[in-house]
């Protein structure tokens, strides 16, 4: 997990704890549990596409958020981190 990696691993333990109960949540019924992820480009690909959404992340919070062509591709895509 990057960024909030302690959150996003508590909310990790706790849909395998409801898997390995069989126990129905609100959680396991979300989109993003249910559907396949999007594979990501193997390395060193995947590397070069990271960086240059840091990047571009860093040149918004710059520019009073003002999201740049690469993030609005990322964000029309589904892909966006927009929260």
């Amino acid at each position: 997990h990057t960024g909030l990696g302690v959150g996003a691993s508590r909310f990790g333990a706790e849909l395998a704890l409801d898997l390995l109960d069989g126990r129905d949540s609100e959680a396991l019924r979300l989109r993003a549990f249910r559907s396949k992820p999007i594979p990501f480009p193997p390395e060193p690909l995947r590397w070069a596409v990271i960086q240059l959404t840091r990047d571009r992340l860093d040149a918004a919070d710059r520019n009073q958020g003002r999201r740049g062509l690469w993030l609005r591709t990322l964000d029309r895509l589904g892909l966006g981190f927009d929260s």
